[in-house]
């Protein structure tokens, strides 16, 4: 069995056996956000790490999920399962806007662009307070119960959350090594070359900050069910950058690479919590020594051991030229 396989099993396994080695739900808590931020900063990935575009919007995004689901259960009573998907496709249809947008500006002017936007989501929601809740936010919204998976509410979802990660990060490779996927990274090496080779452009930029927006509306309406609470500051241009700072940590491309720096990322600062006043300091020096001394983020080593496959040439390589001359009737070359 190669290693590859072994460590993709193992990581597996030990995330699926960690509810057995503790039952405290604060750990658990913690641990399904960082799922959750993973499926977040995975859409993310898409739109900035795979096709190119600066994104620094990622959590308006997964707010627009968060509130859409939130306020579906909330006033009007709708069960979970319409909420989330509403949730989704709101998401889905911000992000649509914002894809239109990208295929008119470009660079550091998208990212200010979907800046203001983090921004313009975040007053909104501060101001609407009679829909919203203002700076009070959204309290006792139906959390999902599923009695047989635990007595807290941090057991119960962590296998569904988890199984919803490792799934939708299956999807992803399939899309990275699909037409799509191919198209993408053409759009990101060279729009104009990518261009001049067929790819639609226009299309696919609206194709991946769809998607981004959706797996982010995904997360936010996630985040709603397992907590039971949102409020602007959950939503912030801080946490955008922070997805961003996960990504590239992560690594730009990368599909295993993210998904585990975004869970070791969130996990982190509650393992050194013991460390007082200086744990921020360890936490910031930390991500510094990953990017000095791994210039591709944890790619380097998660795609190597976890996900080799991705890497691989989706189309069989050419066949080698064939130098020799063809032979004439009389067996002499020509």
């Amino acid at each position: 069995m190669a290693v590859s396989t072994v460590a993709l099993i193992a990581l597996v396994v030990g995330m699926g056996a960690l509810p057995l080695l503790t039952t405290n739900p604060y750990y658990l808590q913690v641990v399904n956000i960082g799922y959750l931020t993973a499926i977040a900063v995975l859409g993310l990935n898409f739109a900035t790490g795979i096709t190119g575009q600066i994104v620094l919007g990622q959590a308006a995004l997964m707010g627009t999920g968060a509130y859409t689901t939130g306020l579906l259960m909330l006033r009007y009573h709708l069960s979970w399962a319409p909420a989330l998907l509403l949730g989704v496709v709101s998401a889905a249809a911000v992000g649509m806007v914002l894809g239109l947008v990208s295929t008119r500006i470009k660079g550091h002017y998208l990212a200010i662009t979907t800046l203001g936007f983090n921004e313009v989501f975040r007053l909104v929601v501060l101001n609407e307070s009679k829909v919203t809740g203002g700076p009070f936010g959204l309290r006792d919204i139906p959390q999902l119960q599923i009695p047989a998976f635990g007595t807290s509410t941090a057991q119960q979802l962590y296998f569904p959350i988890l199984l919803v990660a490792l799934g939708l990060h299956g999807l992803a490779v399939l899309i990275y090594r699909s037409r799509y996927g191919r198209d993408m990274r053409a759009i990101r090496d060279d729009e104009t070359a990518a261009e001049a080779m067929g790819v639609d452009s226009r299309a696919t930029k609206i194709r991946a900050f769809t998607l981004a927006s959706a797996m982010a509306g995904l997360a936010g309406g996630g985040y709603v069910l397992l907590v039971g609470f949102i409020s602007p500051n959950n939503f912030t241009i801080a946490d955008s950058i922070r997805f961003l700072v996960y990504l590239v940590v992560g690594g730009l491309g990368s599909i295993a690479g993210p998904f585990i720096a975004s869970v070791l990322m969130v996990v982190l600062p509650e393992v050194l919590r013991g460390a007082k006043d200086y744990y921020i300091a360890i936490y910031g020096a930390a991500i510094i020594v990953v990017l000095l001394g791994f210039p591709r983020g944890l790619s380097a080593l998660a795609d190597r051991l976890v996900a080799p496959w991705i890497q691989r040439p989706a189309v069989a390589p050419p066949v080698p030229l064939q130098m020799e001359l063809p032979a004439t009737d009389d067996g002499r070359t020509s």
